[in-house]
């Protein structure tokens, strides 16, 4: 049976790179003009992964040349990405706007498309403030004929706590949720310490830089922010029948990967903690990225452990408190 499962899964990778060398062939230009093909499955702030013939490798963006996606629409958030980092949001918006126009179901682009938006909203009332700020600090001369020194802003790690509710830990450039207050936004979504912060407004963090992600998550207040979060769900499986109908879960894949199409009511992986949407990226450390959906169930259906652990990863709208 084991040796069933795995020489799908080969054959499956098999066909998984005849794909990334042909029909979706991304193509990654260094600055020493040399050219690497394949796939790019993911995107941090300073590396990106690309999948190829000879499996995945990361690839430093200082490296980059540029990135010729096979996909126009991938262009465009490219070109969205670039003006962003630069702080012309109003011009990633833009960009962001025309990949969702080729692709209405972009998920990634309609996201940035919002994140942009909010950065703009943010950089106005800053703006608003610091004008108010000004008139203010002018009153208050002329009234006491002397400047008063400004009151410091709350520091930003206590800010997040009152704007979301939560407080993060880092380690190895992996940020993880220490804290999630009672009754905050966090708290209401279901957010628990343990949680590790992945993405915001779909787009990964690993390898950032901790105040970019405070500021990323601090925003106008009562504004909404999308994080994604990664957690193990440990479900305890009952070995006198067939696994993975017993869990009341339907699993299929889409774009993104491996996801929890719907759960039923009252179902074991109901009160494990799965929610439709769910997006599973591993069994008991097994990688679903590259599995069939029936390789994924007979894995399932084959775990000897007396319980599984399925690594999600959830998409979490939070709404942020006033500052």
């Amino acid at each position: 049976m084991i040796y069933f499962l795995l020489m799908r899964m080969v054959i499956f990778m098999l066909i998984i790179v005849f794909s990334v060398t042909t029909l979706l062939a991304d193509t990654v230009v260094l600055k020493d003009r040399t050219e690497v093909k394949g796939l790019v499955v993911d995107e941090y702030v300073d590396r990106i992964t690309l999948s190829t013939v000879d499996g995945e490798k990361d690839i430093f963006r200082e490296d980059i040349e540029r990135i010729e996606y096979d996909a126009p629409e991938q262009n465009f958030m490219q070109m969205g990405r670039s003006y962003e980092a630069k702080g012309f949001h109003d011009k990633a918006a833009f960009y962001y706007k025309k990949a969702m126009t080729i692709k209405p179901d972009y998920k990634e682009a309609r996201e940035a498309y919002l994140a942009s938006h909010a950065k703009i909203w943010r950089q106005e009332e800053r703006m608003t403030r610091k004008e108010l700020e000004r008139r203010s600090m002018i009153m208050n001369w002329w009234k006491t004929r002397r400047s008063k020194a400004v009151s410091k802003a709350k520091d930003k790690e206590l800010l997040l706590k009152d704007t979301l509710g939560i407080s993060l830990v880092e380690k190895e450039e992996v940020f993880t949720i220490d804290y999630v207050e009672d009754g905050s936004s966090a708290g209401r979504a279901g957010i628990k310490p343990g949680d590790v912060l992945v993405s915001i407004w779909g787009r990964l963090i690993k390898y950032s830089k901790r105040p970019q992600i405070i500021e990323e998550l601090l925003g106008p207040k009562h504004s909404e922010v999308r994080i994604g979060i990664e957690r193990n769900i440990l479900l305890k499986i009952d070995r006198g029948e067939e696994i993975y109908s017993s869990l009341g879960m339907l699993l299929g894949f889409e774009y993104e990967g491996l996801v929890v199409k719907d759960v039923a009511p009252g179902a074991l992986a109901r009160t494990a903690g799965f929610k439709k949407g769910d997006f599973i990226i591993a069994i008991d450390k097994h990688v679903t990225r590259y599995m069939p959906l029936d390789s994924v169930i007979a894995l399932i259906n084959s775990s000897d452990n007396e319980e599984i652990v399925f690594a999600i990863k959830r998409s979490v709208t939070l709404r942020r408190n006033g500052e």
